[in-house]
């Protein structure tokens, strides 16, 4: 199993650059403060059920670009 982890979810996100002396700079590469949380997989069919959902099948030559 990889790190195996599941439920990743953002818990908190905002624009703490703001009041920054480079803030343009942040602003500029839409910079954000954010918190996060995930969980190790209990077994190894936790692990590969996420996977499996988070899978889809892409075509191959599709690069979602125009005039790929």
């Amino acid at each position: 199993m990889a790190a195996g982890f599941v439920g990743f979810e953002f818990t908190w996100r905002k624009d703490v650059f703001s009041d920054a002396p480079q803030a343009g700079s942040a602003e500029k590469f839409g910079t954000l403060g954010i918190n996060f949380r995930v969980r190790k997989a209990a077994n190894e069919e936790e692990w590969t059920a996420t996977m499996a959902a988070l899978s889809r099948e892409i075509p191959i030559g599709a690069t979602g670009e125009e005039g790929a």
